[in-house]
């Protein structure tokens, strides 16, 4: 069945089309929305129903609404939706991905585990690491590995600038795919839970029977799982094609395009070939110049969260950063805010882009019976948070959506129940608070992977872990963190999980954001009698970084954990997760030597590193 995106109304001539239409067809369509509501959310608070109606009737005739926006009390009043909805299980009791409860086995074959090159050939597991990252490697690379080591490397040569123009000539290039009025596109921003919330945005979308496309970063193991059209990350064959029509147009229209840029528009292409009918997109960095802030008309923008995060280069008070954030916000477009933004600058830069109409989850959800007093962390759950904003945005969207299948003809409207909501929205990205089991032996030991990598996320890990395993007599940690993180704090809360220092096990990512072992010494003396690496020990690469610290450390930390019975978390940095992924056996798509050794160079995250980049 075709899908019904929600509409444009920046597109005049959307607004063309839509005018002519008799104006009793639009009341008919909207009076609908009523009864789609008493089926699709049977709790929704009365009053919210003229929002949604005065919103959707502005963005069928293509205009702002100004006075929607004026807040008052009676307008949140009501009852809150499904219970199930506004009381998700506990954090004990919350699955994560597909391998809550799954028994991994046995070392991931790189081989096997990669798509196969265009042309069937297989391709190869292994290779010499070349003398320097910027040389090429001593033995042949397939396309796929030619063309994404190619884009890992861009940044050497097309210096990082903040703006649009050279994502705005290469969207224009495409033939501007975002803006094509068949396709409804979520963008969402937020310091964070934003990969969270996309992610849950979409699979309950496609659940519903959309084909969805997933635009998020960084990426743990693959460069493709950044791409996803329907779970399922693109192919080696589609990124070379994909890819390789970027790489044209950016030679023929002279674009200089960075690593995130180049990224954003393969994504961007994929959807467009691959017919999607709704894309979710989360940003790379703020909002206001992120790449992804080409779209012109976007079914609905959230904003999930604000804190201070790259204060150099996004302002330094949660103010500032909030309007960098709050650059997504379009005319005549829903905003949905999650409950740690700034209301009020929000509502000025909707004021400003002339937005349709600022919801909070409040508005739609009722009263947050979840959340814990006002910086207290040790009871946060934020994958709840998370789960919630999520729901609100698939109620908005819902209406939307509904909305335009009510205004094509043959097209009917795909209802999602409160329980196919709260089901969909139950799933976690990979490595948070990611829970599996994994055989050393004869013994099977609980793994816990989880990217808590500030004080407040560790602290929150800290809880999820004691009301998860509440007889869990023995915790075993490995942790790697970036060099920008409060050290010394953390470390000191992983001390208090373990008691003993000896149980922790300290590695560095092959990543020059990466802590090192010896900082997180001198950060805490504590930690001196842990398990590490010596310095130099092993392996190294041009940086000096001891690559092989994430395997050795995971795999010495397994066989303790199997011998002693314990539960092992891996945790910090989201740089040490693929190589603890790989050593744990699981089986994914990864990237090749070829490729992972100039990824390592500084390239893995591209998007954050800015360098002297002034705004």
């Amino acid at each position: 069945m075709k899908s019904t995106p929600a509409p444009a109304p920046s597109s005049s001539s959307r607004r063309r089309t839509h005018s002519a239409r008799p104006f009793a067809s639009l009341l008919v369509a909207l009076s609908l929305i009523t009864s789609l509501a008493a089926a699709t959310v049977p709790s929704l608070p009365m009053a919210l129903l003229p929002r949604l109606r005065r919103a959707a009737f502005v963005g069928l005739r293509g205009g702002s609404n100004t006075d929607a926006r004026r807040r008052s009390a009676s307008c949140i009043a009501g009852a809150p939706l499904h219970r199930s909805i506004i009381e998700p299980p506990s954090s004990a009791n919350l699955p994560s991905a597909s391998l809550l409860s799954s028994t991994v086995r046995g070392r991931s074959d790189e081989a096997s585990s990669r798509s196969a090159p265009r042309g069937g050939a297989p391709a190869e597991a292994e290779r010499r690491p070349p003398a320097s990252s910027t040389e090429e490697p001593a033995e042949p690379m397939s396309n796929y590995e030619r063309l994404v080591r190619k884009l890992y490397l861009t940044n050497l040569y097309n210096p990082v600038k903040l703006g649009l123009e050279n994502m705005g000539r290469l969207h224009a290039a495409l033939g501007d795919p975002m803006d094509d009025p068949s396709v409804s596109v979520v963008h969402v921003a937020g310091s964070n839970g934003k990969g969270s919330v996309a992610l849950k945005v979409a699979h309950t979308l496609q659940a519903a029977g959309y084909k969805v496309g997933l635009f998020v970063s960084p990426h743990i193991s693959s460069f493709r799982e950044r791409v996803q059209i329907n779970g399922v990350p693109l192919t080696e064959g589609q990124v070379e094609e994909y890819l390789q029509e970027i790489y044209d147009i950016c030679d023929r229209e002279e674009i200089p395009a960075t690593f995130f840029e180049v990224a954003t528009a393969l994504a961007f292409n994929a959807f467009k070939r691959e017919k999607c009918d709704i894309v979710v997109l989360e940003t790379g960095l703020g909002g206001r110049l992120d790449a992804t802030n080409v779209i012109k008309s976007p079914a609905l923008s959230i904003i999930t969260s604000i804190s201070l995060e790259h204060t150099r280069i996004l302002g330094d008070t949660v103010e500032k950063i909030a309007l960098e954030k709050g650059g997504i916000i379009k005319e005549g477009c829903d905003v949905l805010v999650g409950p740690n933004v700034p209301l009020e600058v929000m509502m000025q830069c909707a004021d400003e882009k002339k937005a349709s109409e600022v919801y909070t989850c409040e508005d739609l959800l009722g009263e947050d019976r979840s959340g814990a007093p006002e910086g207290d962390y040790s009871h946060v759950d934020y994958d709840v948070e998370n789960s919630r904003i999520a729901t609100a945005a698939l109620i908005l969207l819902q209406f939307q959506l509904a909305t335009r299948a009510l205004l094509e003809p043959g097209v009917e409207p795909k209802i999602i129940d409160p329980d196919q909501i709260a089901k969909g929205v139950e799933i976690r990205p990979p490595c948070r608070f990611e829970e599996m089991d994994v055989s050393k032996g004869r013994k099977i030991v609980r793994v816990v992977l989880d990217v808590a990598h500030n004080p407040q996320a560790i602290m929150c890990l800290a809880s999820k872990l004691r009301s998860g395993y509440p007889t869990a007599p023995n915790v075993r940690i490995v942790v790697g963190m970036s060099s920008d993180k409060d050290l010394k704090a953390c470390t000191l809360l992983l001390l208090d999980c373990v008691a003993d220092p000896r149980k922790i096990h300290l590695v560095e990512a092959s990543h020059p954001r990466a802590a090192s072992v010896r900082s997180m010494l001198d950060a805490n003396p504590m930690l001196v009698d842990s398990h590490y690496d010596a310095p130099g020990s092993d392996e190294v690469n041009e940086h000096g970084r001891d690559v092989s610290s994430v395997s050795t450390q995971v795999r010495k930390a397994l066989e303790m954990a199997a011998k002693n019975d314990e539960l092992l978390v891996v945790c910090g940095s989201i740089f040490i997760m693929a190589d603890a992924r790989e050593e744990l056996g699981i089986e994914e798509p990864r990237d090749s030597k070829v490729i992972s050794e100039v990824a390592g160079a500084g390239l893995r995250s591209s998007q954050e590193n800015f360098g002297e980049v002034k705004r």
